[in-house]
């Protein structure tokens, strides 16, 4: 009776090892499947995001400058008729007697290196840790003083830098300096405008940089829909390999 049982375990125990050795494999053509669903996912994301792009964001950026170039611009002895609360972009030159903040600045955005936690590596990102903004005083083509009156403006642009490498950290400085033409979009305030931003250079100049804005874009979504375009012909390569 043992000899039986013994021969019939020994009989099972050959198709119990095969069942335990069979391999779960993929096949070469099944991962060349995958691959195209993930390559061609990839670009048709790509593609889409960049159809959006190149459509409306040039659009934004069109209609924009349109607004922005339609502002008033009133010069010093102008601006006590225009309405409290109009919107307005205005050109002038930094007062010379402006006093200083730091170094040449009269306004200035102070900014530090960021660095991953082992402080090894530098980092290519900046975080701003300052902003001065004080009041300033311009002078405006038709030779009259306009005051700008708040002190929490954006700086955009500025054409004077900066940088201090003598820290751990490196640190940054970018703003302002007297004697400088410059231009404010704000609204009109009493005493002056309430800026929102000031920026480096002329109204006409910034009006430019906006409108070159929708040509960015366009490209930026054409080049978007490229890759995403290379990547759905890889994808559908990969499906018709064999």
């Amino acid at each position: 009776m043992t000899s039986l049982s013994g021969r019939r375990r020994a009989r099972r125990a050959p198709v119990a090892d095969r069942l335990q050795s069979a391999p779960m494999s993929v096949t070469p053509r099944s991962g060349r499947r995958v691959a195209a669903v993930i390559v061609g996912g990839v670009g048709l994301v790509l593609g889409l995001a960049g159809a959006a792009v190149a459509h409306f964001v040039p659009r934004l950026a069109v209609a924009e400058h349109a607004r922005l170039a339609a502002l008033p611009s009133p010069g010093a002895h102008a601006i006590g008729a225009t309405p409290v609360g109009t919107e307005v972009l205005v050109e002038g030159r930094i007062l010379a007697s402006q006093p200083r903040r730091f170094r040449d600045f009269v306004a200035y955005v102070k900014e530090e290196e960021e660095r991953d936690t082992t402080q090894r590596q530098r980092g290519i990102r900046w975080k701003v840790v300052e902003s001065v903004t004080p009041s300033l005083d311009l002078v405006t083509a038709d030779g009259g003083t306009l005051r700008i009156v708040d002190d929490s403006y954006a700086i955009i642009s500025p054409s004077t830098r900066w940088q201090d490498r003598s820290k751990i950290i490196d640190t940054s400085y970018g703003g302002l300096v007297s004697d400088e033409p410059v231009f404010v979009h704000g609204r009109v305030a009493a005493g002056g405008i309430d800026a929102i931003a000031v920026g480096s250079g002329t109204r006409a100049a910034y009006l430019e940089t906006v409108a070159g804005q929708a040509g960015v874009a366009w490209w930026l979504g054409v080049g978007f829909q490229t890759v995403g375009g290379v990547l759905v012909l890889v994808a559908i390569g990969l499906r018709l390999s064999r």
